[in-house]
């Protein structure tokens, strides 16, 4: 196990913040499922992006 820390400088140091926590096998996994759900996410919102209307989708013409 690996203890990995993170210092959040502020402008104040007595307000610096300091993260540490322990790597373990199961953290590492968990990253690495988060990442790969991540891209499939960016995927799915990619094809979105590219269909911005549907094709049935009514005109935003006002009524006179």
């Amino acid at each position: 196990m690996t203890i990995k820390t993170h210092t959040i400088e502020k402008k104040n140091s007595n307000h610096n913040q300091e993260w540490s926590w322990e790597e373990t096998p199961e953290v590492t996994k968990a990253l690495e499922t988060l990442h790969e759900s991540s891209k499939l996410a960016a995927s799915f919102q990619e094809g979105t992006k590219k269909a911005s209307k549907a094709p049935n989708a009514a005109t935003s013409k006002r009524k006179t």
